[in-house]
């Protein structure tokens, strides 16, 4: 079973384009490469989520000459 629980939002610039939930084995950090749904992007925040088991993860798109 996975040790690490995430809420995510996928943001390109300010807007957030999408919402959902993550679980991995080993923790995630804070500038770390991530794909979502075949979309590159990178963490930007992982915060408590007040009243929720998971964190809170911010993952910001990367522009397409970015990866």
């Amino acid at each position: 079973m996975p040790a690490f629980a995430y809420r995510y939002e996928l943001r390109r610039g300010e807007a957030v384009i999408a919402t959902g939930r993550l679980s991995r084995e080993q923790a995630l950090e804070v500038g770390e490469r991530l794909n979502i749904s075949g979309q590159a992007g990178i963490i930007r925040s992982i915060e408590p989520a007040l009243g929720e088991p998971e964190l809170q993860v911010v993952v910001q798109l990367l522009r397409d000459d970015d990866h």
